[in-house]
């Protein structure tokens, strides 16, 4: 179970990432083709401190730590929490609504992530009748 928790926070915290990463970059391009390349340094910022928490999770997973469950699943609930959030109180402009698709799978990956956190219980036997 821990092999298949590692691996999925591997997987998850890494896809987030890869997303914060992909959108920086975009913004970069578009500050640098509206010639306002003294902006990046800030998007640039702004990507490092985003993703921490994302990496700390990852290292607190490989590490064993007890702390890696909240952090992994915390991440998620409040990004899933606050994107669908935006996208209910600006649910009239279409722009809002793209929030959802963000927010939804952030729950969703936040509800399987607590999944995998959960202890197993093992299930007594009923005795057999002779």
């Amino acid at each position: 179970m821990k092999i298949l928790r590692a691996i999925w926070v591997l997987l998850a915290n890494g896809t987030a990432v890869y997303l914060m990463y992909r959108s920086a970059q975009q913004l970069a391009l578009l500050d640098h083709l509206l010639e306002q390349d003294h902006q990046n340094r800030g998007v640039w910022l702004h990507f490092a401190l985003r993703v921490t928490i994302p990496i700390l999770g990852i290292l607190l997973e490989l590490l064993g730590s007890r702390l890696a469950k909240w952090v992994n699943v915390g991440y998620f609930a409040f990004a899933g929490v606050v994107l669908s959030a935006i996208a209910i109180l600006n649910w009239s402009d279409y722009h809002g609504r793209v929030y959802l698709l963000f927010g939804l799978p952030a729950l969703a990956a936040s509800l399987v992530t607590y999944l995998l956190y959960r202890h197993p219980r093992k299930t007594t036997a009923a005795p057999a009748s002779p």
